[in-house]
C-alpha cells in the first residue's frame, strides 16, 4: 500500500516511481521531529488545549480558521521542511515550493466551503495543471482513519468527470483577498464515485511524512471523528523534471493554462516560470 523510506537512495528511480503513482511515507528523524515541535509550539501562543479536542470549544471554526492564517508560510517551518528535503537526498538542481500550510480538519465533515474544513474528492494538479508536482503531508497530532487523507488509487490514471475545463485559480486568488471563500478552492469532481471502490486511508504519526505525486485522487475522510485532525503540507516541483518532461500523466485536467506562479524558486523566492 505505502512504502516505508528513510532516504532517497537514487532520485532518477525515486520520481519515476512518484510519477507513476507509488506513495511513500519518510520515517520519523531528528528534523521531522523538530518541525512538529515548532509548529505544536506556535498553535500553543493561540490554542493551549488538547488538539484534538479543538471542535468541543464553541468558536472553533473562528479559531481554526485564524490559526491557519497565522501559521501559513512560517519561516522556521519551512527551514527546517528544506533541511528535512536535504536530509532525504531530494534537493538537487534548482527547485520549487508553493506554501507551507497548516490545516485544521473539524471532526464533524461539514462547511466544505470553508478554509477550516475537510477536502472533497480532487487531484492537485487540478488546480495547477503542473504534472511534475510532488505533495508532502504529515500530521501534527494523532489521526485516525475517520479523519485523515484517503487514496483512491485505481484512479491514479483513470479519468473522472471535473469541473476543470471552468474553473480559474485567479478568481480563486482574487475572491480569497477579499475574505470570499464561496467560489470552489480547487476543481470539484462532477461523478460520483462507486460504493466499492478501494481506498486506502493514511494512518502515519506524527513525524513522519507522505510524499505523493501530485495526480493522485484523494480526498479528506467522510466520517464523522471523535477527534479535530491538524495537519501540514506543502508541494514541491523540480526544475529538471520541468526540462526533462517528467511527469506524472495528465488522464483528465482540461484547465486552459498552467499556473506556475503559485511555486516559489526554494533558494531565492523567484517565481517558477514554465518554458515550451
Amino acid at each position: 500500500m505505502f512504502i516505508s523510506i528513510n532516504q532517497i537512495e537514487n532520485l532518477s528511480q525515486f520520481k519515476k516511481e512518484i510519477f507513476t503513482g507509488k506513495i511513500f511515507i519518510f520515517q520519523k528523524s531528528e528534523i521531522t521531529e523538530q518541525l512538529i515541535d515548532q509548529i505544536k509550539k506556535k498553535i500553543q501562543i493561540h490554542y493551549s488545549g488538547p488538539l484534538e479536542k479543538l471542535h468541543h470549544l464553541s468558536n472553533c471554526e473562528e479559531l481554526s480558521t485564524d490559526l491557519i492564517a497565522n501559521l501559513k508560510n512560517t519561516e522556521i517551518f519551512k527551514n527546517l521542511f528544506y533541511n528535512f528535503l536535504i536530509s532525504i537526498n531530494f534537493l538537487q538542481g534548482e527547485s520549487y515550493w508553493d506554501k507551507f500550510v497548516v490545516r485544521v480538519a473539524p471532526a464533524k465533515n461539514e462547511f466544505g466551503y470553508r478554509e477550516a474544513s475537510r477536502i472533497g474528492v480532487h487531484r492537485d494538479t487540478w488546480g495547477t495543471n503542473i504534472h511534475q508536482q510532488i505533495n508532502w503531508w504529515a500530521p501534527i497530532s494523532s489521526i485516525e482513519k475517520t479523519n485523515t487523507m484517503v487514496f483512491f488509487p485505481e484512479y491514479f490514471d483513470r479519468p473522472v468527470k471535473n469541473s476543470t475545463a471552468t474553473w480559474d485559480l485567479n478568481i480563486y486568488l482574487e475572491n480569497r483577498k477579499k475574505g470570499d471563500f464561496s467560489y470552489p478552492s480547487a476543481p470539484e469532481l462532477l461523478e460520483d464515485l462507486p460504493e466499492s471502490l478501494k481506498i486506502w486511508p493514511v494512518t502515519i504519526k506524527p513525524g513522519e511524512i507522505l510524499c505523493f505525486s501530485g495526480s493522485h485522487l484523494h480526498s479528506s475522510s467522510k466520517d464523522k471523528s471523535e477527534n479535530t485532525r491538524f495537519s501540514y503540507e506543502i508541494r514541491t516541483v523540480c526544475q529538471n523534471d520541468l526540462d526533462e518532461k517528467n511527469q506524472a500523466p495528465n488522464v483528465d485536467c482540461e484547465l486552459q493554462w498552467q499556473f506556475p506562479k503559485i511555486f516559489r524558486n526554494m533558494k531565492d523566492n523567484s517565481p517558477m516560470k514554465m518554458t515550451s
